[in-house]
């Protein structure tokens, strides 16, 4: 067998480069498919699906090979070729998904196959072979042991290179997430990745080449300290059983595999969902999450050994009792976790401090019932390490359990989360768990009945008397513990630090993979909604900004045919451009819950629209509903919440405002809300600039605090016999409130020269020029302005703009009846 210590760094480095895989594939895919729940599913679906496909193989294969490092290496090769020259395939797949979707049915069941295959096709090489990797290095390490030293030897071995590739995958994340997306940007770190597949695979091959020199020379093979030393013979081929008292029940380990991975990917889809709402949001936390997960499992495996030498054979089911036992008593730590933002807010005002709060919050939720769920797929290894068809049990176990990872991520984000919510979601997994582990426990009772060894007998009935009585516990645990304060949970505190004042009421709360956890509260008269404790609208004092986001760009609309809107929120803006008279609008939201709120609840600010014959409801990416539009738009108006949310910046790059461009109509507009409070000066200035090298002119406006920009390539100008038109219009004059349409000039702060000067002198302040889909400029970027006060950025931000306010903008924008367009 192969030294451990030569593989264990290989197979760490190797989890790495699969976790920058994943993440690099999946923002480069979202720009194509969109960031629903639907395309993301898809999108994993057929990432895991890759790697269980390549474990059952690999388990096959691995049985015939001689030199199962070698093939190893040629795997690990060939990861690295294909993700090196993947870069050069994403603006095929965008074409051919346009084409297939446009020649098919655009039903959701359609589209989501269509994302599926076309991801399988794109990820089916490295997958594949990534899922190869584990049954051979199995083979290579834990390979036949005919005596008890040497099969413990193996178990140790394979229960530590999980272990090693998990810890891998947790270092990945974070490294990913912190430096390697950031300064490298999406291809770049795919090809990085892809050279250090190349070594690790080169690596590989020169090992077994070493080893089997020295096997050649003097019969005598490198082996790790502390291993038994006797010759082993050849495991060329065929299966063998283990010894007495180790009979494995191969249907046993199959029915845990998949439940195993089921369950941990059910929590690891509830814990995202609700660190989402109590760390945040931004791709930082996000990486920060998964970094902790896989540690957590990674910690866990390391430990199913001294579980297996205290528990013997009922190791298994208190693996899963102690699981389930973590998972109900650390409920209450979660309800808890908003009060430890709030207490360190004043304290902690530096964005890299509050990044270290929110790994130590992350990482006090999740430690305990993570490490106790990573206990349970290497025991199942260690129980097939040492036999002769190591890599066939590996590779199947392995592909089951993946097998169930996806049921269970797919299961709990559509039908049980929605259905439950996060709290008894959480209740019902730990349930499973002790349930799980009480039956595994009954079931292992009637193997120990038949073993010869008395001590392990006795070892393992004690144990399994421990295991019904703590699954006991825990079905009385889960009826007692207290719930959650639902209303402390929504407070946003994670987002800057503080909190807003307590509402009187939660009058509704959904939860689901779409939009996270949407909230209404109410305070007074007010109702307020909220996605992941972030504000997103409310029917008081936001109504004026909101309705803003319509009107500055209808001001110079030239032809009212058709319109998107992208982001629904409370509706007000929907309200707004449907008091003109644009013959269809179309609204892309991709949260039910975001459009039942604003049916219910936000019905007056926008004035009934969702029920206008007009309008056109998708539940889409905005911008999948513009890659696959076949019309032009003659208004795009994109209400998003920050530029700061995980993928929201793909609405900001250049390559979308030159989507955006491609789908208006000949003099049509482009709307976007930009924050000015929370963003450096660098970060509005690159937003602008890539604004700018698509659309010639473009104006910033501010209205109820924020900013919106409104950009044409034709001029933005206006004849004051299309303003009287317009404001005669009823259904216009009611949403102006009284003001009149050209006195919203008084709100712009800059355009034309005055706005290219800002951003110019904005350059020498540090900062690329553009944001890309490639570089993700604004995505890692703008999360480091959360830490400054709202008032001060906002004030500091206006005030700084007004030092490039067009001096005239009546002048500039609106000609008279009879003149001409004018140009800015």
């Amino acid at each position: 067998m192969v030294p451990l210590r030569l593989i264990a760094p290989l197979f760490f480095l190797s989890g790495g480069t699969a976790l920058l895989y994943q993440v690099a594939f999946g923002k480069k895919l979202a720009t194509i498919f969109g960031a629903t729940a639907y395309a993301v599913s898809a999108v994993l679906a057929a990432f895991m699906g890759g790697l269980a496909l390549g474990s059952y193989l690999g388990g096959r294969w691995g049985q015939r090979v001689r030199r199962p490092l070698v093939v190893y290496g040629v795997a690990e090769l060939l990861v690295g070729a294909v993700c090196a020259v993947s870069p050069l395939l994403f603006d095929g797949i965008a074409a051919g998904y346009v084409g297939l979707v446009h020649g098919l049915s655009q039903s959701l069941a359609v589209v989501s196959l269509v994302r599926a295959l076309i991801t399988a096709l794109v990820v089916v090489v490295p997958t594949v072979a990534m899922g190869v990797t584990l049954p051979m290095l199995a083979r290579a390490v834990a390979g036949q042991a005919d005596d008890e030293a040497t099969r413990r030897w193996s178990r140790r071995r394979l229960a530590l290179l999980y272990a090693v590739n998990t810890g891998g995958g947790a270092l990945g994340a974070l490294l990913c997430a912190y430096w390697v997306l950031p300064a490298l940007g999406v291809y770049a770190t795919m090809r990085a990745a892809a050279v250090v597949n190349l070594g690790i695979g080169i690596a590989a091959i020169l090992i077994d080449r070493r080893q089997a020199r020295s096997a050649g020379s003097d019969g005598a093979v490198e082996r790790d300290a502390g291993e038994p030393g006797s010759p082993l013979p050849d495991d060329g081929g065929g299966t063998a059983d283990p010894p007495d008292g180790e009979r494995v029940d191969t249907s046993l380990l199959a029915a845990l595999a998949f439940t195993s991975g089921l369950l941990v990917f059910a929590v690891e889809v509830t814990d995202t969902h609700l660190l989402t709402l109590l760390i945040g949001n931004s791709a930082y936390a996000f990486g920060l999450m998964l970094a902790v997960f896989l540690l957590c499992l990674s910690v866990g495996a390391t430990l199913a050994e001294p579980l297996e030498r205290r528990c013997g054979t009922s190791a298994l089911p208190v693996a899963l009792l102690l699981a389930g036992t973590a998972l109900l008593f650390t409920l209450p730590v979660w309800g808890q976790l908003p009060r430890a933002f709030v207490a360190i807010g004043q304290s902690v005002s530096s964005w890299a401090g509050r990044e270290v709060v929110r790994a130590v919050v992350a990482f006090g939720a999740l430690v305990v019932p993570t490490t106790c769920m990573g206990l349970t797929f290497p025991l199942l290894l260690r129980r097939v390490a040492g036999r002769r068809d190591v890599a066939a049990q590996v590779g199947w176990l392995t592909a089951v359990n993946t097998m169930g990872a996806i049921v269970g991520s797919l299961g709990c984000g559509y039908l049980v989360l929605p259905a439950l919510g996060s709290e008894w979601t959480l209740r019902s997994v730990a349930l499973t768990f002790a349930a799980g582990g009480a039956l595994t426990a009954w079931w292992q009772h009637r193997d120990d009945v038949r073993q010869p060894s008395q001590g392990r007998r006795a070892k393992g009935g004690r144990a399994r008397s421990l295991s019904f009585a703590v699954g006991g516990g825990c079905l009385l645990g889960a009826l007692l513990i207290p719930r959650w304060d639902m209303m402390l949970m929504t407070n946003g505190a994670n987002v800057y630090f503080d909190t807003q004042p307590r509402p009187d009421e939660l009058v509704f709360v959904r939860e689901d993979v779409h939009g996270g956890l949407t909230s209404v509260a109410r305070r007074g008269d007010t109702l307020t909604l909220y996605t992941n404790g972030k504000f997103q609208g409310n029917n008081g004092s936001e109504v004026t900004a909101q309705r803003s986001f319509a009107h500055f760009p209808s001001l110079f609309v030239r032809h009212f045919e058709r319109a998107l809107v992208i982001g629904l929120g409370t509706g007000t803006t929907l309200g707004t451009i449907a008091a003109y008279p644009y013959q269809q609008i179309d609204v892309a939201e991709i949260s039910p819950s975001i459009v039942e709120a604003a049916g219910r609840f936000f019905s007056g600010p926008n004035r009934g629209s969702l029920s206008d014959p007009r309008v056109k409801l998708v539940l889409n990416d905005g911008r999948n509903v513009l890659l696959l539009a076949q019309q032009p738009y003659d208004l795009i108006t994109i209400e998003l919440t920050s530029v700061w949310f995980a993928g929201a910046a793909n609405l900001y790059s250049l390559e979308f405002y030159e989507l955006c461009k491609s789908r208006l109509s000949a003099g049509g507009v482009l709307q976007q809300w930009v924050q000015l409070h929370h963003i450096r000066r660098r970060e509005l200035a690159v937003v602008l600039r890539t604004l700018r090298r698509q659309f010639e002119h473009v104006a910033l406006f501010v209205s109820g605090g924020q900013g919106i920009v409104v950009a044409s390539s034709h001029a933005l100008s206006v004849s004051r016999q299309r303003l009287a038109d317009l404001s005669a219009r009823p259904a216009v004059a009611e949403t102006l409130g009284g003001q009149s349409l050209d006195g919203l000039f008084s709100r712009l702060l800059a355009s034309g020269p005055e706005l290219d000067r800002f951003i110019t002198e904005s350059e020498s302040d540090g900062g690329p020029i553009v944001s890309t889909d490639d570089s993700l400029y604004l995505e890692y970027a703008t999360p480091k302005g959360n830490v400054m006060s709202y008032a001060k950025s906002y004030h500091g931000m206006v005030e700084l703009l007004g030092g490039y306010r067009t001096a005239d903008p009546v002048k500039r924008h609106v000609r008279p009846a009879s003149g001409s367009s004018g140009s800015i």
